[in-house]
């Protein structure tokens, strides 16, 4: 079984029985998660990476387990996973990635929903490499993994819905950004949903939105509240030879947007923005940027 398919089990067999030892806060658990998120990004041997990813995962559902422990800001823990929470408090999103010795990438998270009486976690695993159509509707156990640093509820419609901004490296020379659309059914995650339209002329709309550029570059993707766009570099290859190579794109200073309209989102390309994004403004840093690759600091 490989080692993504098994913290799945984890976070199952974890979440519905209470660990034998365990620290007497969550702040205590928020330390030891701390030490194992050093690893996971920092140690050389990618087998250490791996234990101390098993060892996260139990830890983090012991620390969920705590009363109150859905309003905790895991602040410190910002180094080495995202958490984020929808406005709406019903849901909190935690994000993260392995990097291999290849230099590609795992991605893992969970979804915690808000019970106060008791846990209630859905765990997301990576099917990546699975998927050959981005425009398929995907359960929990079939998450196209990303980093999710931006959540856009977009409620008070028939059915509403939350758009998750992520990021998603792939390999040394390719990352990609994603617009995911995550709804619920009962209290099962279904990820993708026909509400993104490129062509406002078509009457093709997309389950989710992934766009691919070179590694060495950055690509702006954000919600912009003030004009309730999503704002997005357009990307472009430097000559037409270079088309279709997803390693050669790279932003070229000019900005497209999705504006919500009707339930849906529209691209209009070309936008001219009241504010320029800054750097700032990249909600999410690609980390690969921070500093470099495991398997590249041997």
């Amino acid at each position: 079984m490989k080692f993504y398919s098994i913290l799945t089990v984890l976070f199952l067999v974890f979440s519905g029985i209470q660990a034998q030892v365990k620290p007497e806060t969550i702040q205590s658990y928020e330390l030891e998660l701390q030490k194992l998120g050093e690893v996971m990004i920092n140690d050389s041997l990618e087998q250490n990476r791996i234990q101390a990813n098993y060892k996260f995962v139990r830890t983090l559902i012991s620390a969920l387990k705590e009363k109150n422990a859905f309003a905790y800001p895991f602040d410190s823990l910002s180094r080495y996973i995202t958490v984020k929470t929808a406005d709406d408090k019903k849901f909190k999103i935690f994000t993260w990635f392995l990097t291999l010795d290849d230099g590609s990438f795992r991605y893992y998270g969970a979804i915690q929903l808000n019970n106060p009486n008791q846990l209630e976690l859905i765990p997301l695993t990576d099917y990546t490499s699975q998927i050959l159509d981005n425009s398929l509707i995907l359960s929990n156990k079939q998450w196209y993994g990303a980093v999710y640093y931006q959540i856009i509820p977009v409620l008070g419609i028939k059915d509403p819905y939350y758009i998750l901004l992520g990021w998603k490296g792939k390999s040394l020379t390719t990352s990609s950004k994603v617009i995911e659309i995550l709804s619920f059914s009962g209290k099962d995650a279904v990820f993708g949903k026909p509400v993104l339209q490129d062509d406002a002329k078509s009457k093709l709309f997309l389950n989710r939105k992934v766009f691919e550029y070179s590694s060495s570059v950055s690509m702006l993707l954000r919600y912009d509240k003030d004009d309730k766009l999503i704002v997005l570099d357009h990307l472009a290859v430097p000559n037409e030879e270079m088309a279709g190579i997803p390693s050669m794109y790279g932003p070229d200073l000019s900005y497209d947007a999705y504006r919500f309209k009707n339930g849906k989102w529209q691209l209009q390309e070309n936008v001219k923005l009241q504010n320029k994004p800054d750097i700032s403004d990249e909600l999410f840093i690609d980390p690969t940027k921070l500093a470099p690759p495991v398997n590249q600091q041997k």
